[in-house]
């Protein structure tokens, strides 16, 4: 039998042991292992485990009825309800809740009703009109009046007007159920002892429902083709159509029991049957599927069911708590379905369109169509610990393992091959057949290559000695090894080498290989991201540039140009273009879109350190094998999530004491501090999802992100005016801005503007009156304070001026000291650049000076450095010229104006009167009196270039001065 829900599963699976079978009929109830169950108990928050009612309002809450109080849900925890004004609400059993179309929150409880209007609790009913009896349901007719269900009778509200009918008005019983409206205004009631009874438009005559099978009806539900369905329980499933023919459902059709508690319709049209009992069952296409607690549910004493507005399907029990059912975001094949076990390790897609799976536990599955084989010790494995698989040139299939090597499928028959065979290990984790025709096998110690109808362990220098987990033979031929401590291991033309950390490699820890559609290769690590390797170069996109998760434990390729990777807390993509403009430095953070556990998948955690660890199929989706299952992603069909939700403020207190919520909220001048908002959003499925954002209008300027945190405060608000700003996301990109509260904060009697303008002004009469008197007193300082100022400034002025003689010129011979000279090198050089002109400069130097000091002693020295700074002094006679000593017997004359050649003739010219002052020098090689040696450079200076460039020029010029003999212009 083929099963068409299970098509997009490969026509899905059964369990089959030996040779392959059809998929029994009784794996029909598979379809809702398709949907995750999550449960609520009271260990969750939830305030006892029977839950009774539910209802979504229109705000995205989710409002649970339990056998103790009324509680709110927002898909984080619970709150229970405890208004003042309705205390049952807070601690008796709950019964029914409805949102009427003018948004009012209706509840039923063990003793009458309660209403929430615009934020106020208050009771619907005075309890002695239905003598403290439970009230059941709530139904609202076409014309908006609401009508209740209890065990008093039925009650009936129309404005402020409250009827209640009873068996004197021709109630047929005054217990009652429930009661619905069909499509034609009819009323429908159902009752304990008396059966189902309706209610026409424009009558006042109750009818019974002739013929129906059972005296209690647990719930109604309109059916959209006309009449109602009824759950009873010990009769099943009863539709009864407009003209009043009934059809009944039960064991017999398939329902899993006749006890049946409540009816819904989900947002596809099936319908939900809650029973005592058995769980869940729901009908579509004609047929019957249930869940249990044996497949997950926490209870199957089913008080009631209830489709939201996102999908979800939610049962509560009377002792299993709250559960919710929602489909999967993505298929998944696990043991349900028919796997031999659910933690999958490897996917191969054959040749022949075989899809192979090995398992941990259950050995090796095969699945072509409809049909499935499973592969184990009876068919000859030696082990049920299955990992790696490859389809050979042959098409045989090489099942690798965990414990017990390796073995071969050809044609049914199964070749085993172990260490005696030349292994080095058990543990086989991946395998590749060059295109030489070797096969090489990795396994937990190193490499193996096949030789004859057995193996040798590959130890030539070089091979990798750790585990090695995936194989790649790139375009060139070259061998890559990716091994669990050695790094990225090549084998190319017979040689092994290895690329490590210190190469580049963020990790040593290689768990993916893959070579694109340009030759590029792409390296999957253990947490340290994804590196690229191409020319040479290899470089990492971490998780800090955006990437979802570091681990990549497989690299696959869709037909839109996208990497799929695998990790432990789900998978995800990135545009490969994304990547490359990443690591080329034309992006600043790659996009990656992951899918986890808000997918609702089985388990997060998918296989990895083995291959191959994803496939893809012929019609392009891609398998990966997880912990709990085999999972398909279509990456032409990924589930959406829709637009941010929209954002209320739930709660709002000041100094832990609770405010009343309004639009606009007015804090007094003595208000204690923090301010505190508590808000949600309107989604239950995504509530793990959505990230808020807030912005104080007034405060801070910016928006602030505070992840899932469902909770502000603000320590302090100086009095003024605000606008807190709340927004939502469910990706971190898209963000929608739903909710909005204005804060004033008053001002104390010291900060209102007036007290202000008061105090502001007895303060400036004040100053003025201090000012007046001070100032009488200033004046009669301020004559003996100027005259000793003036004395004072002008003993300044003298001794700062005598400084500034001192710092800037030399004590020995009274021209410039050097900082002077390296001052006015600066200023004339920028001066110079600016006009044009020509800079020259002369350096001097006494020769022999030395000797000189040795002959003749230090006392004649410095007689004979004043003697020729007297010379400089007399011969730089312009104004703008600057004579300085450079240090010991150097000196240096600035020239502002002077090219080269008027710099040299005044370099001669102070040479000729320095020999001419006749001073002896008896030790001078040059002459017996003292001379110079002079170097003289000149150029128009540039702004950008270093003025020294003009003094190096000129010792350079000094040099060769006096290598022609010293006493001469160089």
């Amino acid at each position: 039998m083929r099963l068409p829900f299970l098509t997009p599963l490969l026509l899905c699976l059964a369990l089959l042991t030996g040779t392959a079978h059809a998929l029994p009929p009784e794996l029909s109830d598979a379809v809702l292992s398709q949907y995750r169950i999550d449960s609520w108990q009271a260990e969750q928050g939830l305030p006892v485990s029977a839950v009774q009612t539910l209802h979504q309002t229109r705000d995205g809450t989710l409002w649970v009825g339990t056998g103790s109080g009324l509680a709110r849900f927002d898909g984080i925890g619970f709150t229970l309800v405890q208004p003042e004004k309705v205390p049952a609400l807070g601690r008796r059993p709950i019964f029914g809740l409805l949102e009427d179309r003018e948004g009012r929150l209706w509840v039923g409880h063990a003793g009458g009703a309660a209403r929430l209007r615009e934020g106020v609790w208050e009771p619907a009913i005075d309890p002695a009109l239905l003598n403290g009896r439970r009230v059941w349901a709530f139904a609202q007719a076409p014309d908006g009046s609401v009508w209740g269900a209890t065990e008093g009778g039925l009650v009936h509200w129309q404005g402020q007007q409250i009827t209640v009918y009873r068996g004197t008005d021709g109630l047929p019983g005054e217990r009652l159920r429930t009661l619905v409206f069909d499509r034609e205004g009819v009323l429908w009631i159902g009752s304990t002892g008396a059966g189902l009874f309706r209610l026409r438009p424009g009558q006042a005559q109750f009818e019974p429902v002739a013929g129906f099978p059972h005296t209690e009806v647990r719930h109604l539900l309109a059916d959209p083709e006309g009449g109602v369905w009824a759950a009873t329980p010990g009769a099943g499933l009863v539709r009864v159509h407009a003209n009043g023919s009934l059809q009944r459902y039960g064991v017999a059709q398939g329902l899993p029991t006749d006890q049946l508690t409540y009816l819904v319709r989900d947002t596809e049209g099936a319908l939900w049957i809650g029973t005592w009992g058995a769980g869940v069952s729901r009908w579509r296409d004609g047929r019957f599927s249930s869940v249990n607690s044996a497949s997950g549910l926490g209870g199957d004493q089913i008080w009631t069911v209830y489709a939201d507005r996102e999908g979800s399907l939610w049962a509560g029990s009377w002792n299993g708590g709250l559960n919710r059912l929602r489909k999967r975001g993505f298929p998944v094949v696990g043991k349900p379905e028919g796997l031999a076990a659910d933690n999958v390790r490897a996917v191969l897609q054959a040749r022949d369109g075989t899809l192979w799976v090995s398992t941990a536990g259950g050995g090796v599955n095969r699945i072509l169509g409809d049909r499935m084989q499973t592969l184990g010790l009876r068919e000859g494995l030696a082990t049920l610990e299955m990992s790696a698989l490859y389809e050979d040139q042959d098409g045989a299939i090489w099942l690798g393992s965990y414990t017990a090597g390796l073995a071969r499928w050809q044609n049914g028959r199964i070749e085993r091959f172990g260490t005696a065979q030349g292994l080095p290990h058990v543990d086989v984790r991946s395998l590749l057949r060059d295109r030489e025709g070797r096969l090489w096998v990795g396994t937990r110690s190193g490499l193996a290559r096949q030789q004859g109808r057995g193996f040798v362990a590959v130890d030539e220098p070089g091979a990798p000695k750790e585990g090695v987990v995936a194989m790649l033979e790139d375009r060139q031929g070259r061998l890559w090894f990716a091994t669990t401590g050695d790094g990225l291991v090549r084998y190319e033309n017979g040689r092994f080498s290895t690329l490590t950390r210190q190469d580049g490699l963020p990790s040593n820890w290689i768990l993916a290989l893959h070579e694109d559609a340009d030759g590029t290769l792409w390296i999957g690590t253990n947490g340290e991201g994804i590196s690229r390797l191409r020319d040479g170069q290899i470089r990492t996109v971490r998780p800090g540039d955006g990437l979802w998760d570091g681990l990549t434990q497989v690299f696959i390729a869709d037909d839109q140009d996208r990497l799929w990777m695998s990790c432990n807390r789900g998978f995800y993509w990135v545009a490969r273009r994304e990547l490359n403009d990443f690591l080329d430095g034309r992006l600043a953070r790659v996009q990656t879109t992951g899918y986890g556990v808000g997918e609702a998948l089985r388990s997060p955690t998918f296989s990895g350190g083995l291959q191959p660890v994803a496939a893809r199929d012929p019609k392009g989706r891609i398998w990966l094998p997880s912990l709990k299952g085999l999972v398909q992603v279509d990456p032409r069909r990924l589930p959406q999530l829709g637009s941010p939700p929209a954002v209320r403020i739930e709660s709002i207190s000041l100094g832990g004491q609770a405010v009343p919520l309004e639009t606009e909220l007015l804090l007094p001048p003595d208000s204690v501090p923090p301010l505190t908002l508590r808000y949600a959003a309107a989604t239950v499925q995504h509530a793990e999802r959505v990230r808020f954002r807030y912005r104080m209008e007034g405060m801070t300027p910016d928006w602030i992100e505070v992840g899932g945190s469902r909770e502000v405060s603000f320590p302090a608000l100086p009095h003024g005016q605000y606008r807190f700003h709340l927004a939502s996301s469910l990706d971190g990109q898209h963000w929608l801005e739903s909710a909005q509260l204005a804060v004033t904060v008053q001002p104390r009697l010291h900060e209102r503007r007036g007290v202000q303008v008061l105090a502001a002004l007895a303060a400036l009469l004040a100053v003025i009156g201090l000012y007046q008197w001070r100032t009488r007193q200033l004046r009669l300082r301020q004559t003996e304070m100027e005259r000793l100022v003036a004395a004072k400034t002008e003993e300044l002025r003298r001794a700062n001026e005598h400084l500034a003689e001192l710092s800037f010129s030399d004590a020995l011979t009274g021209l410039a000291n050097r900082r002077r000279f390296d001052e006015r090198l600066q200023q004339e050089w920028r001066r110079c650049a600016r006009q044009g002109q020509s800079l020259a400069l002369v350096l001097a130097d006494i020769d022999a000076f030395k000797a000189y000091n040795d002959s003749l002693g230090h006392a004649a020295g410095d007689t004979a450095l004043r003697e020729v700074a007297e010379v400089i002094r007399h011969t730089s006679g312009r104004a703008s010229d600057c004579a300085a000593r450079y240090g010991g017997e150097e000196f240096v004359l600035l020239l502002p104006g002077l090219d080269l050649d008027a710099a040299r003739t005044l370099a001669e010219r102070l040479r000729a009167a320095c020999e001419a002052r006749a001073l002896p020098h008896p030790a001078s090689p040059a002459a017996a009196v003292v001379t110079l040696s002079l170097g003289v450079a000149a150029c128009v200076p540039d702004a950008s270039a270093d003025p020294m460039s003009l003094f190096t020029a000129a010792d350079a010029a000094l040099y060769r001065a006096k290598q022609g003999g010293r006493n001469r212009v160089g």
